[in-house]
């Protein structure tokens, strides 16, 4: 599996309706990636576009796209295009018929998140990678945002002592930007509870692992038709109390996301893109966290690009860690509907 380093691996993307194009612009942004295929049913969408969600327009113009190859069907670059990396950016309903067949062609594959509607769909494309003997790994991009990998190292130091609670929070307005609203489809995109509350969930487990309890209420909204406010506690006999909040609003605000976590000599807030240390016990002084900068697409793609060449498992952000946030989302369903 191991790949020679002296030429950059050639990427293909499926997909290229909006975080397409955010993955695009950080693998031009590295010279171990060329962009040699790009896939999507609608061909404008493969040029880049300033009306694009999290704005393409951003793309250096000088950067070549001219001689990518294009297809209009994904399963027609997965089946013929000369890449060694595909990554799937489709609707999270497409995410595991088009990861399988991508790994069974013999290419690496990174996924965005969410992996897939269920755990049991993310089981086969674990059991697709094994077989195929090629890297998986889903873009769950928050393992690998700066400040969220700064409480990580926090904890796994014992920096401040011991973690006590934890407060972990996501939410914004409805995703009015998706063809056909299908991120308003739960049949298409699981809803708020595994679009965008799987991030923190996600995240938890990996910095927590699995939870002795869960509790957790849910609302659903008629326009969305699937849980689009959450609350969910989860409950460690040997760890921190953990809540998580996330939801989509039916009225435009904006995206927001944030932590307050509590140590034994110090208090972390996450808030409005800041990271700041409180640690004196008679009055308020702040500090800014030393957190490294850095952008956390480009550090996902970048990590899973050294693992395709070094022949190394993504053990940072692994496909059967993500397969088990799938069944934490389950077991938070389950939590609402027998509150």
């Amino acid at each position: 599996m191991h790949m020679q380093q002296n030429q950059p691996l050639r990427v293909g993307i499926v997909g290229m309706g909006g975080i397409g194009w955010v993955h695009a612009k950080r693998y031009l942004q590295l010279p171990a990636a060329e962009i040699t295929a790009l896939a999507d049913l609608a061909p404008e969408r493969t040029t880049p576009r300033r009306d694009v969600q999290f704005s393409a327009s951003t793309i250096s113009s000088s950067s070549d796209l001219t001689r990518v190859a294009r297809f209009g069907e994904g399963m027609d670059l997965i089946r013929n295009a000369d890449v060694d990396v595909i990554d799937i950016c489709l609707p999270t309903h497409l995410h595991a018929s088009y990861t399988i067949a991508a790994l069974e062609a013999g290419r690496h594959v990174i996924c965005e998140k969410p992996m897939a509607l269920n755990a049991e769909d993310g089981a086969r494309m674990v059991k697709a990678a094994e077989q195929a003997n090629r890297l998986l790994m889903v873009a769950q991009v928050i393992r690998f945002w700066p400040e969220y990998q700064f409480l990580r190292e926090t904890i796994s130091k014992n920096a401040y002592g011991t973690l006590r609670s934890l407060n972990i929070w996501r939410t914004g307005g409805w995703p009015r930007w998706s063809s056909g609203d299908w991120y308003l489809d739960p049949r298409l995109s699981g809803g708020a509870i595994l679009d965008l509350h799987i991030h923190d969930v996600d995240y938890i487990q990996s910095i927590l692992g699995w939870p002795d309890r869960i509790f957790a209420t849910g609302r659903i909204s008629e326009r969305a038709a699937s849980y689009d406010a959450i609350h969910a506690i989860f409950c460690y006999d040997k760890g921190p109390q953990v809540h998580m909040y996330a939801g989509w609003t039916p009225f435009q605000t904006p995206f927001e996301a944030g932590f307050d976590a509590w140590f034994d000599r110090a208090f972390l807030r996450y808030s409005q893109g800041r990271l700041i240390i409180f640690d004196s016990p008679d009055r308020v002084i702040s500090r800014e966290a030393p957190v490294l900068p850095g952008d956390g697409y480009l550090s996902e793609i970048s990590y899973f690009l050294n693992c395709v060449t070094e022949g190394v498992q993504p053990e940072l952000c692994s496909p059967e860690s993500t397969r088990d946030s799938l069944a934490l989302i389950r077991r938070e369903i389950q939590a609402i509907e027998q509150a």
